[in-house]
């Protein structure tokens, strides 16, 4: 069988999203299934060998700080006709060369992708399926809310009016759905989903891969130069620095927690990218913080450096399944976390992870000092998060994709 997984963004990306379809394209394919993979603009991938290897040599070039909010960063959740048009010519040639052959569409968005596999269906009768990543209505409300941009209010109601646009596809084409966690699941369900059509999916990770790829602590801390630094607590992000990620909050929390104590050695480093750097990098000079907080921009496979990291926070307004979270727990981290819905699925308060409310910077700064404290409970947290983190293995997780390709052709004959 033949699985054309089709998205908006480009395969090769540093987000987790990117990174989550070259993990089920390899896993389907070792499941002896032929994968193509549409991206943007009408870009088709037809061996996964080569997603590997571009994917690898990365670079900080998928976001520049000093751009900020670019426009196309903000119709990011509208579909784009000329990649709609492309995308069309690309698979219909596709298609028709591929004959005789069993094949099913597997999307990645509610945008172009969605408008690409409905028109697909229509021409050539092939079913798809829908996967929602993260909850893109709520982040992209975020997003328009800080960018402060005289669009905005337009943007806003063009997503708002494209959203209803695409729920009546979805509605009238009875495809299955995914999503990633129970939240996006009952959001959806108000918009007269039937609940039996969406199906929760958490994000997957290649555990067994993640453990043999982190570099030791030695290791890690030498590739960020952070050697001689052996008596810090080290307090690390690992992730696209955008504004649903709310790492502004954890620079105020650190700037709390250094100026309420000259004793306390800590670093902060923040690696990724993106079109909140700049200001973040302007908070960070505000509060005086530049001997102690580190930048290190895109990072081609950034969990690798989780060992340099003793303190894991992750301060997200919204969230999805966050594979970060997921990676964080696999090197037995000490995580810190928003007490939001999604978080609360894969991590409990206490036991894989401490969490708090991400609108108080006060609270932020009490659960990081806590395990500043006490390196027993990090190691604790660290243990049980690594353990459950074994639920999340592609090997759990995928099957159930797998088990849906194969409910939807069965429906079909």
């Amino acid at each position: 069988m033949l699985v054309y997984l089709v998205m908006g963004g480009e395969v090769n990306g540093p987000g987790g999203w990117a990174k989550y379809i070259r993990e089920l394209a390899r896993y389907l394919v070792s499941c002896n299934y032929r994968v193509k993979i549409l991206c943007r603009m009408g870009k088709m991938y037809t061996n996964v060998d080569e997603i590997s290897t571009i994917s690898q040599s990365g670079s900080a070039a998928f976001s520049n700080p000093k751009t900020g909010f670019s426009l196309y960063c903000l119709m990011q959740h509208l579909p784009n006709p000329l990649s709609v048009f492309l995308g069309m010519i690309k698979i219909t040639k596709d298609i028709e060369y591929e004959r005789g052959c069993q094949k099913i569409l597997h999307i990645h968005d509610l945008t172009s992708s969605l408008l690409i596999a409905f028109l697909v269906r229509k021409i050539f009768n092939i079913p798809f399926i829908v996967q929602i990543h993260g909850f893109p209505l709520k982040e992209q409300y975020i997003k328009l809310s800080m960018a402060k941009s005289p669009l905005s209010s337009f943007l806003w109601l063009l997503t708002k009016m494209w959203h209803k646009i695409a729920v009546k596809l979805l509605q009238s084409n009875g495809v299955p759905i995914l999503v990633n966690n129970n939240e996006v699941k009952s959001f959806y369900e108000s918009f007269g989903i039937q609940p039996n059509r969406l199906r929760v999916v958490a994000s997957g990770l290649n555990v067994e891969k993640s453990v043999k790829g982190l570099l030791s602590k030695v290791e890690a801390k030498a590739c960020l130069g952070m050697t001689g630094l052996e008596e810090c607590v080290v307090i690390g992000y690992i992730g696209g620095l955008r504004p649903e990620k709310n790492i502004g909050i954890l620079v105020e929390a650190f700037g709390n927690i250094l100026k309420s104590s000259y004793k306390i050695r800590a670093k902060l480093i923040i690696i990724g990218d993106g079109p909140v750097r700049n200001s973040l990098e302007k908070l960070v000079d505000e509060y005086g913080l530049n001997d102690h907080v580190i930048f290190t921009g895109f990072v081609p496979n950034a969990y690798r450096l989780l060992n340099a990291i003793d303190i894991y926070v992750l301060p997200s307004l919204s969230e999805g399944s966050p594979l970060s979270l997921i990676e964080a727990m696999t090197a037995g981290k000490a995580i810190i976390a928003s007490n939001i819905p999604a978080i609360r699925e894969i991590v409990e308060d206490g036991k894989e992870a401490l969490l708090f409310d991400p609108q108080s910077p006060e609270q932020l700064k009490n659960v990081i000092l806590k395990l500043y404290h006490n390196p027993e409970l990090r190691r604790e947290l660290g243990e049980n998060a690594r353990k459950k983190a074994k639920q999340y293995d592609i090997n759990v997780v995928f099957p159930k994709i797998i088990e849906v390709y194969r409910q939807v052709l069965r429906n079909r004959v």
